[in-house]
């Protein structure tokens, strides 16, 4: 039994370690807010890849419908060329009872370093140290860790002021695709947009 519950603490770890995880930082609620909640939501991706923007969108797009929020592509929406402003938006939204706007900003990456400190240990063999120039000698030298870390940032407008309602910094650590980045962070943006009352 004790066997059993090692290997699936053991597999737990694996699991974990294997998989990207997501912080939140610097969120912003504004709290005067006392609109409705939001029921219909224009997500827009920033980034300097156009599949990538795809990618952003669609990947909130599944989030947000999983809460029954309805959902339009800003890249399905808006013409190629053509870039979301206050003259775009009253041009193609206005009349599409849109409540607000999420944005997902490409922020970039970086690089976690920590040096690790190694050692050194001396397994001595014979009489008196006789043969210490044969003896084993093991050394971990230092070595560095380095930690890859993708950066975004989520904004939440309500369209009836254009007012930033929500907003917050996402760091995820090892990622292993856009797509693995996109999933945890649209998910932990959802939820916290929930929790904050502005999706049901």
């Amino acid at each position: 039994m004790i066997l059993k519950l090692m290997n699936l603490l053991a597999l737990s770890i694996i699991l974990i370690s294997c998989s990207s995880s997501t912080q939140l930082t610097d969120v912003y609620v504004d709290e005067t807010f006392s609109g409705k909640e939001m029921k219909k939501i224009l997500v827009l991706g920033l980034a300097k890849d156009e599949w990538k923007r795809k990618v952003y969108e669609n990947e909130f797009r599944s989030q947000l419908l999983a809460r029954n929020v309805e959902v339009l592509l800003a890249w399905q929406e808006l013409p190629k060329g053509e870039q979301l402003n206050k003259e775009t938006f009253e041009k193609y939204f206005k009349d599409k009872n849109v409540d607000a706007v999420l944005v997902a900003i490409e922020g970039g990456e970086s690089t976690d370093k920590t040096l690790y400190s190694g050692g050194s240990s001396h397994v001595y063999v014979g009489f008196y140290g006789f043969y210490v120039s044969t003896a084993s000698f093991y050394y971990n030298s230092d070595y560095l860790a380095e930690e890859k870390i993708v950066h975004m940032r989520t904004n939440l407008y309500e369209t009836k002021e254009a007012k930033l309602i929500w907003s917050a910094r996402s760091q995820s650590y090892e990622p292993k695709s856009t797509k693995d980045v996109i999933q945890t962070v649209s998910r932990s943006v959802v939820d916290e947009l929930y929790l904050s009352g502005f999706i049901k």
